[in-house]
């Protein structure tokens, strides 16, 4: 007697893919139909997908594109992309973007400790590999987006970081320690070069005041050139923060604004000091002549290490107010300090936001609340009647320090020279 062969189901799906399922087992072929689009998914990933290092520098472009992230910002995603592609393509420069698996992950942790570490000074690394896992699950996202990969799960997660310090605001007795220390001494005509070790650079005497009685970024005071100080047509000085040409740059729409000019500075000699840059160099001349700019840092490169030193709290700031050692203070406590007094004096919020560049709504507070004054007027009696320090600025002149800086023509500076660039 013969044996009855039942014949295979067969389910053709594609050209020269067909599903099969043996006698008995057709309910198996149910099951399978709702794979069927991961199996698609699957054959798509492996035709289509870029080499990882192609697919990195679209989505680096892609993220540059569509954000509008300040110069140093943009520089800083670019150098983390960099160091990404490293850890993920340098032992095979061919890998796609379909291979992108867990053991990517673990690389990430292994290596970039590693990268990090080489000739950095930061603290802060902890706040850095979150930066770069934060860069790695964008991108993952772009590659999940795109059907590039399927694991939903593919994403590296935060590692433990201790809190950001806040940034912390002087006491009138740091400020009395910074206003005591050598760049406001008074300096005579003739004075021996020898008196002073350091090199005096004329931002090493104005960055301070700035950051003080104007709230001022490091890189916006740094970047001003000749032109920026200027009277507006009700007489009232005024310190223009932009972006306008000169590879200067905003952290934010908003950071764009007019300072005005109080009389502590004006009485330090600010305005004699722009003026003999006008006359030396021009309108278009950088404010502080000393000063370079490169991409990563902008123009505040060589400010901030006179400041806060290759490390925070080494510099200028740790020598002549120890308690900056202990971390959270840095050129930016200026900007804070500035606001608190302002704050404790009663200006309305608004009108510190406005100051600091954080909001552009000062028109409507003016209308509101002040519709005797122009803008810059108002601005300016604020800053007068409210930032009221209780330091010793009467014997601090601008002119003292030029007897110093007078004294130090011919000497050899000290330290690393300034790459000449375009400025």
């Amino acid at each position: 007697m013969n044996a009855v062969n039942t014949p295979h189901l067969s389910a053709p799906i594609l050209h020269g893919l067909t599903l099969v399922a043996a006698p008995g087992h057709e309910k198996s072929l149910e099951l399978a139909l709702p794979h069927l689009s991961s199996i698609a998914d699957a054959i798509y990933r492996f035709h289509h997908s870029p080499l990882l290092s192609e697919f990195l520098d679209t989505v680096l472009a892609r993220f540059l594109r569509e954000n509008d992230y300040a110069p140093k910002t943009a520089y800083m995603i670019q150098a983390r992309m960099a160091k990404l592609k490293s850890v993920l393509t340098e032992d095979n420069p061919q890998r796609r973007v379909s291979e992108l698996g867990s053991a990517d992950i673990d690389a990430i942790r292994d290596k970039l400790p590693l990268l990090l570490r080489k000739g950095s000074t930061s603290g802060s690394q902890g706040e850095n590999l979150q930066a770069y896992y934060q860069l790695f699950n964008r991108m993952i996202n772009e590659a999940l987006k795109g059907k590039l990969i399927a694991d939903e799960e593919l994403k590296a997660e935060g590692c433990q970081t201790t809190k950001a310090k806040v940034t912390k605001f002087f006491l009138d007795s740091n400020l009395v320690s910074l206003f005591n220390s050598w760049p406001y001494q008074n300096y005579a005509p003739g004075t021996p070069a020898a008196q002073v070790r350091q090199d005096a650079h004329s931002y090493c005497f104005w960055l301070m005041p700035l950051g003080l009685f104007t709230g001022g970024r490091l890189n916006e005071i740094c970047q001003l050139r000749v032109s920026d100080v200027f009277h507006d047509a009700h007489g009232v000085p005024l310190i223009s923060i932009n972006a306008h040409g000169f590879n200067k740059s905003l952290k934010n729409a908003q950071s764009e604004r007019e300072i005005p000019i109080c009389s502590k500075l004006i009485e330090m000699g600010f305005l004699d000091f722009v003026e003999e840059r006008r006359q030396s160099e021009g309108p278009d001349a950088l404010l502080f002549s000393e000063l370079r700019f490169d991409e990563k840092h902008l123009y505040s490169r060589a400010a901030s290490r006179f400041f806060c030193g290759p490390v925070t709290g080494a510099g200028f700031i740790g020598q002549h107010c120890p308690v900056a050692l202990s971390g959270g203070f840095t050129f930016k406590s200026f900007r804070r300090t500035f606001a608190v007094q302002l704050q404790k004096s009663g200006v309305p919020a608004t009108v510190i936001a406005n100051l600091l560049g954080h909001n552009s709504d000062m028109l409507e507070v003016t209308r509101e609340h002040y519709l005797d004054k122009p803008q810059s007027v108002f601005l300016l009696d604020t800053l007068e009647r409210s930032l009221s320090y209780n330091l010793p600025l009467g014997a601090i002149n601008w002119q003292h320090f030029k007897n110093l800086m007078s004294s130090q023509k011919g000497r050899s500076k000290r330290g690393r020279k300034a790459k000449k660039t375009l400025h």
